[in-house]
């Protein structure tokens, strides 16, 4: 495993930099064309149907079609034959199969005519479609499409072997990425390219099924042996520190940059679960850059051309860098590894986003809440605070549709009770001094909360009660913890750090070791995280995005549960952990 370093003032690390890649566009005989490369899976249909091109204009465009398509092979979409009406409303395509999203006042029937497909067919590939509701996604079962050329309707398969006319810029690996073969059979079809790829040459490409490995998903996964390319993009801000070490004595920790800390702490424990999966056979380039914390200095990294064949970044930390990476890099997954709203994925099929909303904890928390004490009296408090009324809804949602799948449940749905600020209001009428009592209370706000606690403390003398509430309770001075120790507190958290863990002790034995100083939170984010992805790579291959729900690992401090929130966005994290209060400290519940 390589990695590329470079000194700084501060670290023993620093810069190196991002991908600049566009759609690739040609011009022929002056008609511009945009280039689509062919993906395994995908039949000219298809192709034709998401470009908003008629199929046999692509024909006569790409007359080695009519034979059939090859995976890599170049097909040429001239622009001035989409028709832009159609491209407004194309469908997407994913693995090879059409993704339409269903409009308002659609119908199945008009849908069945528009792709040329029965609507018995449409029925069978999609459960659910005689209930077609606006936003939903059919697939469209492209191989029984009607009145298409059989060639057409034909996936593409591996082929004997292509011709490819060397492009500015192309290198072996971009190749052997591009048509799924090993850089090193491309060099031996090609007696060794001794002199290297040259821009305007023509050199095969081999398409024997040997030099290949082909999977529906993803579209193009490499052979295990291959090198990949990783960047840590982390804001060390090493310019910074000239400043805040100057106002600082000594050699204090709190001297440095806080930015720098951070990014220090999750880079070491990277660092860690890369050692790792080198001993479990991953080959990767590492490459460590300083995005800095401001937008000049992400800006000037973003627009260097070194990584052009970066697979993987974990990072930028910051919203719009991220946002502006994944516009100049299209083809490399992203990593978000630190909280940020769900809008930075919005848009963005590349990008992850590891660290859970609030949103999402509530309804993890609903849900935990139903399956677990569905026998229970359970309670939903709805205070009328305004901005926490969709919060409340998103909680009744979850928990009412998972009890609906339990034979045990005491009620169909919950019991909602309706307190206000400074009083408990109906909640006390509807306590049972016959069951356990679980209260559930999905509020930040800190007048409701302190009340409530203060009010059911005594209640619990009476009556057995969980109360079921937020991490941030844990940040209000006015709400004693003590309190809660008595009400049986219990909350979903993002992420949990258990020392009692020997897995947990070995790493911050090692960290401590490495560094001489202690880990914290971002170090074992910077572990999990990295470990995470860098196993999905090495497990799944450069399409291992499709393939979330394949990757196995045992987090130390947050875990994974990747899940797409549609068709052009990115990925978010689900994954929560339950913990309770015990004996005062928290305890991580099964």
């Amino acid at each position: 495993m390589g990695m590329i370093l470079r000194p700084a003032i501060l670290l023993c690390w620093l810069l190196t930099t991002f991908l600049l890649h566009g759609q690739e566009r040609r011009v022929v005989n002056g008609r511009k064309y945009t280039v689509h490369v062919v993906e395994a899976g995908q039949t000219l249909y298809a192709i034709a149907r998401t470009k908003a091109v008629p199929v046999d204009v692509l024909l006569a465009v790409n007359p080695s079609a009519q034979d059939g398509l090859s995976i890599g092979e170049e097909l040429l979409i001239p622009e001035d034959a989409v028709v832009r009406k159609e491209l407004k409303s194309a469908p997407v395509m994913r693995n090879g199969e059409l993704v339409h999203i269903v409009r308002k006042k659609e119908t199945l029937f008009g849908i069945s005519r528009q792709y040329g497909v029965d609507v018995n067919a449409l029925l069978e590939r999609n459960a659910g479609a005689m209930n077609l509701q606006e936003g939903m996604e059919l697939v469209i079962p492209v191989t029984k499409v009607g009145g298409a050329p059989a060639s057409a309707l034909v996936p593409a398969a591996v082929g004997e072997g292509a011709s490819h006319v060397v492009q500015q810029g192309e290198t072996l690996f971009s190749l052997g990425k591009r048509y799924a073969v090993d850089p090193e059979e491309i060099k031996k079809a090609n007696g060794g390219l001794p002199e290297g790829l040259k821009a305007g040459s023509t050199i095969r490409i081999p398409g024997a099924a040997s030099d290949v490995e082909v999977v529906a998903k993803p579209p193009v996964r490499l052979r295990e042996h291959m090198r990949y390319k990783v960047g840590l993009m982390l804001p060390f801000s090493i310019a910074q520190n000239d400043s805040v070490r100057a106002k600082a004595s000594g050699t204090d920790p709190a001297g440095f940059y806080e930015r720098t800390v951070i990014a220090t702490q999750f880079y070491h424990g990277a660092r860690i679960a890369i050692d790792s999966l080198e001993r479990m056979g991953l080959h990767a380039d590492i490459e460590v850059v300083d995005m800095g914390d401001d937008a000049k200095t992400w800006n000037a990294v973003i627009k260097q051309p070194s990584t052009q064949e970066q697979d993987l970044f974990i990072g930028p930390f910051h919203r719009s860098a991220i946002e502006q990476l994944a516009r100049a890099n299209p083809r490399a997954h992203i990593v978000c590894p630190v909280p940020q709203s769900n809008k930075v994925i919005l848009g963005m099929p590349t990008v992850s986003k590891v660290s859970p909303t609030r949103s999402d904890l509530v309804k993890h928390a609903a849900r935990f809440v139903a399956n677990r004490y569905a026998s229970a009296n359970i309670i939903l408090l709805r205070p009328d605070i305004a901005v926490e009324r969709e919060t409340q809804e998103q909680a009744r949602t979850a928990m009412n549709a998972a009890l609906a799948q339990r034979t045990d449940r005491l009620r169909d749905s919950v019991v909602v009770a309706k307190p206000g600020r400074r009083e408990l209001g109906d909640l006390a009428g509807k306590l049972d001094p016959a069951r356990l009592n679980v209260i559930v209370a999905p509020s930040e706000d800190v007048e409701f909360v302190t009340t409530l606690v203060s009010k059911l403390k005594p209640l619990a003398a009476k009556y057995d009660i969980r109360l079921v509430g937020m991490e941030a309770w844990y940040g209000m001075p006015s709400v004693a913890v003590a309190d809660l120790e008595v009400l049986h507190h219990t909350y979903a958290a993002p992420a949990f750090f258990d020392l009692s863990d020997p897995r947990t002790r070995a790493f911050v034995s090692t960290f401590r070791e490495r560094t001489h100083t202690d880990a914290d939170e971002f170090a074992l984010i910077g572990f999990d995280v990295t470990f995470y992805y860098l196993k999905a790579l090495l497990t799944q291959g450069l399409g291992f995005a499709e393939h979330f729900d394949q990757v196995r690992t045992e987090p130390l401090y947050m875990g994974f549960r990747m899940s797409r929130t549609g068709v052009e966005n990115g990925f978010r994290n689900e994954y929560a952990t339950m913990l309770e209060q015990q004996d005062m400290r928290l305890v991580k519940l099964p």
